[in-house]
């Protein structure tokens, strides 16, 4: 069996032993109060203060409203937190002990921003049961009563998540359809049910690891995240929040850009701009932005940083998967071996010098057309109707500015939006190098049975702006077009495992001309978007996909349309 394998300095942060003065606390649902318990015993309360505590609150007890109760929690500790689940809103066990959990105002009735670790090395921990076990059980934290976040990062530096479910108890989505539909969230009077709007909170926020998080069913959105340095995602799901997964956009004065390495590997963000219903998680309500939503995976205001996505799953969210158009000249982006498939508008859109490689796209972005949102059945039917190829369903999208470039190497690219490939701003000291890729047009949506996305369009400049394309096979684009080039195989069948766009296999059969192909003085991958290795068969195949041996590998459906599951499997 084979396994992907992480980098020892993502572990770090989870096993670093802290300063000298640095204390274990423990949570768990039999343990007792912080005027029973002092934390430091992972046991219940039976009487003795040797003992664990009840909740999380009682470790960062919710702030403001005229009183600032002390937080136990120091930077450096670690706080371990029981399997089980825990109400974080104004009903939670003791909340409305502290000032801020008042039915009036119920939205301040949240934990206080986790206190920053020393350094890097020595972060403040806050870790499920069983973090260093696999997860197998992690605690739930579930939002109520229109808590403004789960979990709260504001000023947080130096900081480990691990091994926690965040979500709320409710299928509402905040404001949906303006307010006038079933599934809105009720925001008027008290009581105002079990849900909260934000999963993770987070700004000016540096050096911070979540890792085994899964994140999910949120009112608005799963992150709401801005003016971060240094984040490593690790094996986080995203899925399933009403308004988006996680949206780089404070809104505030001050902006949200971003810097340092933003590493996400193994991350899986699907589904947003939907609801789930509970406890069943089946989905319900998406709606998209025509309808007044939004439905970005992931997306962000103009931002800085180096951005690098590993690994990773961008599906069936109700706007674009991956959404970096607004990066700044500053950033450099890279995505690898990662999957991006049914997202209603483009499938990744990236911007400042990026890199897309050993990847596959799949631009199936009619994908919720004419399904009944309420029959559970994974689509938002008519509330998406306006939002089917939005900005004309482009696959993947440069946005390449002057004097930068931008590299499209070994990826498997389909689609039946506009084109496979567009290009933005830029001028004529701009390029796109197009190499070693798999590009197989579809009918344009809405099908009319003639017209064929195109294989690339330079949306704001002449033809004469540079692109080179080497190395590729293209298929059935508009006008059966054959780019100039060294070593472009056209207008043959690439032979593939399943060309259909919707249950889309694109590892080459063994008598496929992609096999042997590739252009290795382009430059060569040890690995396939799979993680499997190249070359095999005697040489390095074009495309994201290297076949492996005489058919199709056991890991063919590794990236699922189900939800409950992510990037990252195990392949054999």
């Amino acid at each position: 069996m084979k396994k992907l394998l992480f980098g020892l300095s993502l572990l770090l942060p989870l096993l670093a032993l802290g300063t000298a003065n640095a204390a274990t606390y423990y949570v768990r649902t039999d343990g007792g109060t912080a005027a029973q318990c002092n934390g430091l015993s992972d046991a219940p309360y039976t009487g003795s203060q040797n003992c664990a505590w009840h909740h999380p609150f009682d470790a960062l007890p919710p702030q403001g409203d005229g009183a600032n109760p002390v937080i136990p929690l120091h930077g450096g500790d670690t706080l371990i937190i029981g399997s089980g689940s825990y109400e974080m809103g104004l009903n939670a066990p003791g909340a409305k002990s502290f000032p801020a959990c008042n039915q009036g105002w119920s939205w301040d009735c949240f934990m206080a921003s986790v206190p920053s670790g020393p350094t890097a090395l020595t972060p403040t921990r806050i870790l499920g049961q069983g973090w260093d076990q696999g997860c197998p059980a992690a605690p739930q934290l579930w939002g109520s009563e229109r808590s403004t976040s789960v979990v709260s990062l504001v000023n947080s530096n130096n900081v480990t998540l691990s091994c926690l479910e965040i979500t709320d108890h409710d299928q509402c989505i905040q404001s949906h359809l303006g307010g006038n539909s079933p599934l809105a969230c009720n925001r008027s009077n008290p009581p105002y049910g079990n849900w909260a709007p934000i999963g993770v909170y987070a700004k000016d926020s540096t050096n911070v690891t979540l890792q085994d998080v899964n994140i999910h069913g949120m009112a608005n959105y799963g992150i709401l995240a801005g003016r971060l340095s240094n984040w490593t995602l690790n094996r986080v799901k995203i899925v399933t929040n009403g308004w988006g997964g996680w949206d780089g956009d404070l809104g505030e004065s001050a902006g949200s850009s971003n810097s340092g390495q933003m590493l996400f590997q193994s991350v899986e963000v699907g589904w947003n701009g939907c609801g789930e219903t509970w406890p069943e998680r089946q989905i319900v309500g998406c709606w998209g932005q025509q309808e007044g939503g939004y439905g970005d995976g992931l997306g962000t205001n103009k931002t800085s940083g180096n951005w690098r996505f590993v690994d990773s799953y961008f599906h069936n969210n109700t706007q674009d998967g991956l959404d970096l158009l607004y990066a700044d000249t500053t950033a450099t982006i890279s995505v690898e071996r990662s999957h991006a498939e049914g997202n209603a508008g483009n499938q990744m859109k990236v911007a400042g010098s990026p890199t897309v490689e050993n990847s596959v796209i799949v631009g199936n972005c009619s994908y919720f057309e004419g399904i009944d949102y309420m029959s559970g059945n994974n689509s938002g039917g008519s509330n998406t109707a306006g939002d089917q190829c939005r900005a004309m369903g482009n696959a993947l999208v440069l946005s390449v500015q002057a004097g930068l470039h931008a590299l499209v190497r070994y990826n498997t690219i389909t689609s039946e939006g506009d084109c496979l490939i567009l290009a933005i701003n830029g001028n004529s000291t701009s390029s796109v190098a197009i190499q070693n890729n798999t590009l197989i047009g579809k009918p344009d949506w809405p099908k009319s049975g003639q017209q064929q996305s195109c294989l690339f369009f330079w949306d704001s400049g002449p033809s004469s702006w540079p692109v080179t394309y080497d190395g590729n096979l293209v298929y059935q684009v508009k006008d059966d077009f054959c780019p100039p080039g060294n070593g472009n195989i056209c207008n043959v069948d690439p032979q593939v495992a399943n060309s259909d766009l919707f249950h889309f296999n694109g590892e080459p059969l063994p008598t496929s001309p992609l096999v042997n192909n590739a252009k290795i003085s382009l430059g060569v991958l040890a690995v396939d978007a799979r993680g499997l290795p190249r070359p095999t068969l005697g040489g390095y195949d074009i495309g994201a996909l290297q076949i492996q041996g005489n058919g199709t590998s056991s890991c063919d459906n590794i990236f699922s349309a189900d939800f409950q599951t992510s990037a990252g499997n195990t392949c054999t």
